[in-house]
């Protein structure tokens, strides 16, 4: 009888392992997708210069008290200033239509996905497919880089989950506001 159960122990570990068995890293693939969700409100908030609505997809923090202020910086970091809208959300926005990028997800300490998080990219779909062909592929050893220059070929927006739904931490890549979510 003990042998058995020992026997059976030993096949039970054993398939237990080769389901442990590590998985090579998939390579990632950067292609173009439509906005979704809240993605959707907020660029539309952004062509409508909806400030109530912009704010109410922010997250608690420096960027969001800034634009309840209607701070000159934020009105030019998203609307340009005197007609001129070059490296502005609304320049990429205002050239549909818009590509998203989905950035590869952080990892915690443990190497698990952190689903609470999320970056993406956004680009005029004709530009990233004249920079790219249409997709731009890593392997898995590599570190993703996005394709041209931040604030003038694409922006990007840290998001996290509340129990609102998705809200931007960083009113897309406001330079000088760090993409922390403070008092959710």
């Amino acid at each position: 009888m003990l042998k058995k159960y020992l026997a059976g122990a030993v096949l039970a570990s054993t398939l237990g392992l080769a389901a442990c068995t590590t998985t090579a890293p998939e390579p990632v693939t950067l292609a173009c997708r439509a906005p979704v969700g809240e993605e959707f409100e907020i660029f539309r908030a952004v062509i409508a210069r909806d400030h109530q609505t912009l704010a109410r997809l922010s997250t608690q923090g420096q960027a969001r008290r800034m634009l309840e202020r209607r701070d000159p910086y934020i009105n030019n970091h998203l609307w340009g200033n005197q007609g001129y809208t070059g490296g502005t959300i609304v320049g990429v926005l205002t050239q549909p239509p818009p590509c998203v990028i989905d950035m590869p997800r952080r990892v915690d300490g443990e190497g698990n996905v952190i689903t609470t998080q999320r970056t993406i990219a956004v680009y005029q779909q004709d530009r990233f497919r004249s920079m790219t062909g249409g997709s731009v592929t890593f392997a898995p050893e590599q570190i993703v880089r996005l394709p041209g220059n931040r604030g003038q070929d694409y922006f990007r927006c840290e998001l996290v989950q509340t129990s609102a739904g998705w809200r931007m931490t960083n009113l897309c890549g406001l330079p000088g506001v760090r993409g922390r979510a403070i008092g959710r």
